[in-house]
């Protein structure tokens, strides 16, 4: 019994033996099969994957190419110009208006010599307010000028030849958005009242066209409103105003006024002087009434006193006295 077992056991070793040596071979086959197709997807996908890159970074080159760094700051630059540009392409709509005081020897001869000089700029003068001199005040003028608006800097300047300039005051408006918004309502109002035009060719029925016609008149009306306002914004923007003060030298307002404190107690000072000055006068004005009413009041006094002397005195009246009885 126990060399059978040993016998059998010595003939199945081999076997078992070549059985593993198969086994092992079938196993290692499998794997190298299975490493095989990993290998093949695996540089699939990174071929696909250096595509995939490939396309990006020709993706990218082509986003950013050779000078592409120096364009895009050229390009901010540039959006920077657009930015700054339609500043520079609107024309700025300005009003400027000014005023001046100038002291001369003559005033009525520098208000020529100013109105010469407006003409000769291409303006005219608008107002002129002349004073003739007193024995208690000189003469003095006043001119409201309209210049053009590039000739506001050039005729102020020139206003220091003709005497000495005491004080100027120039402020400018910008009323570009008040055109604008003009010229806008205008354009729409042209469109709709073309518009009711055509309409009303084309109305058939008597209603339609008293309605239309109804319309068009309100707009009409509206657009030349518009119009005209447009135009009087266009004159102050072309023509500038200019307030001239001319007066003659050595009067209190060819005088340079102080500021602060001391200027307040000054102008406080001259107000006084002028009431009292006007107080005077009113009393100037009424003191001969007062005289020739007092005059009338003692006469109609002295007429009453005489009339009471001359009248006649009446028979005394008898009193009767009471009866004595014993």
């Amino acid at each position: 019994m126990k060399r059978n077992r040993s016998a059998r056991g010595d003939v199945g070793t081999p076997a078992r033996r070549l059985a593993h040596h198969l086994l092992a071979a079938a196993v290692g086959a499998t794997l190298v099969v299975a490493l095989a197709a990993c290998s093949g997807s695996g540089a699939g996908e990174s071929g696909s994957g250096v595509d995939a890159a490939t396309d990006s970074d020709g993706a990218r080159s082509e986003a950013v190419a050779p000078g592409a760094a120096e364009d895009a700051v050229t390009g901010a630059t540039g959006a920077v110009g657009l930015a700054e540009a339609p500043e520079e392409a609107i024309n700025r709509e300005l009003i400027t208006t000014g005023n001046a005081t100038l002291a001369v020897d003559d005033p009525f001869d520098a208000a020529e010599q100013i109105a010469d000089l407006v003409e000769a700029a291409g303006g005219r003068v608008e107002a002129r307010d002349e004073r003739a001199g007193t024995d208690d005040e000189p003469g003095s003028a006043s001119m409201t000028l309209r210049i053009p608006a590039d000739r506001v800097s050039a005729t102020l300047d020139a206003l220091d030849e003709l005497g000495d300039v005491r004080d100027r005051h120039v402020e400018t408006v910008d009323v570009t958005g008040t055109a604008q918004d003009l010229d806008a309502r205008i354009a729409a109002l042209r469109t709709s009242t073309d518009r009711l035009r055509e309409l009303m060719a084309d109305a058939d029925r008597t209603a339609d066209l008293i309605e239309i016609e109804a319309e068009l008149a309100e707009r009409q009306a509206e657009l030349d409103s518009r119009v005209s306002e447009r135009s009087r914004l266009s004159d102050e923007v072309a023509m500038s105003t200019l307030h001239v003060e001319i007066v003659a030298e050595g009067t209190p307002a060819a005088q340079a006024r102080p500021g602060g404190f001391l200027g307040g107690l000054s102008a406080g000072w001259s107000a006084l002087v002028s009431t009292f000055n006007v107080v005077v006068l009113v009393l100037g004005a009424i003191v001969p009434w007062l005289a020739v009413a007092g005059l009338v009041l003692l006469a109609v006094v002295g007429v009453r006193r005489q009339v009471a002397k001359n009248r006649p005195e009446g028979p005394t009246p008898v009193v009767a006295e009471p009866a004595v009885t014993d």
